[in-house]
């Protein structure tokens, strides 16, 4: 099997600064609404900041976590909250609370708005917004919520990887499998042994946003190749804690148990209707309960997505 990203030891070494460049070309379309799609969140908390490591923090809170790391030069962020300007102020309070240095890259881990939010007030500053080459594809086009505004194309995007460097800090973003969406990326600080995953991970059972490009066998196959970097903490998209590697392999095994229980009741014959009611999750712990995961699994556009994937 050829791997979408590769691990190891040389992984840095064939990586630098230069990596696949592709400019943004003219304003970004106009959103397109989906009228199944919960309704925006006005929701509006102050975030938290923890430190992961020293010089690595997660901001939790309003949208999908937020992860940044202080250089001596500047900061690099993973990731932007929620659309609004209310968030971007704050998310920029936040960030001014740990330090005051300019920030000079924007990681963008996949399309959805409580992680891409706010990238338009980034990019208008000038500062560089990374993506891969799926999310600069998928972000023309893919779903918005009524009330969002569409996130802009990426300033730099990739094929596999790129790095960017700063004093004293190394971020690598790596394209992987289609999971959580066709478009998504994690960030891996190397000389932390952290990887920013993004929404490829939760604390609980994984979501995966089919009508968007998302499969969940690959998010089972990236989680196996992670397996080959060299970490021992990941950072996930939401819940307000990093996992340890210990952590991780626990919850990769569940998700293998998951995903074998539900291949075998499609395989059954079991009604679509029923799947999610059927399978048994009640050994796998918290967080494991997908027919009681909000409509993450039950909404008829994934529900169909998961269906179908696990038919083939």
């Amino acid at each position: 099997m050829q791997l979408k990203f590769v691990f190891g030891a040389g992984a840095l070494a064939g990586v630098c600064a230069a990596g696949t460049m592709a400019l943004a070309q003219g304003p970004a379309p106009r959103p397109i609404f989906d009228p199944n799609a919960p309704p925006q969140t006005t929701r509006f908390e102050p975030m938290v900041v923890r430190e992961v490591k020293p010089g690595l923090y997660m901001l939790v809170g309003d949208g999908g976590n937020a992860v940044f790391r202080v250089a001596q030069d500047g900061v690099i962020l993973v990731d932007a909250k929620l659309t609004g300007d209310n968030y971007y102020r704050e998310l920029m309070r936040a960030i001014r609370t740990v330090s005051d240095k300019p920030i000079k890259f924007v990681f963008v881990t996949h399309v959805h708005n409580d992680h891409s939010g706010n990238t338009p007030q980034f990019k208008a500053a000038g500062v560089p917004l990374i993506a891969s080459d799926d999310y600069k594809a998928l972000v023309q086009t893919y779903t918005v919520r009524p009330g969002q505004e569409r996130s802009p194309a990426p300033t730099i995007s990739f094929a596999k990887s790129y790095t960017v460097m700063l004093k004293g800090a190394t971020a690598t973003a790596y394209a992987v499998h289609p999971a959580h969406t066709a478009s998504d990326s994690i960030v891996y600080f190397p000389d932390l042994k952290t990887v920013a995953m993004g929404d490829t991970m939760f604390p609980g059972a994984p979501t995966v946003d089919w009508l968007n490009g998302g499969r969940l066998l690959g998010m089972q196959t990236n989680w196996a190749e992670l397996e080959k970097m060299d970490f021992d903490t990941l950072i996930p998209g939401h819940g307000g804690a990093p996992i340890s590697r210990a952590e991780f392999e626990v919850t990769r095994k569940k998700l293998d148990v998951l995903i074998e229980r539900l291949r075998l009741l499609v395989k059954a014959g079991t009604p679509k209707g029923e799947l999610l009611a059927k399978v048994k999750v009640d050994d796998l712990g918290q967080g494991w309960s997908i027919a009681t995961q909000g409509d993450e699994w039950t909404r008829p556009a994934r529900l169909d997505g998961l269906y179908a994937e696990l038919s083939q």
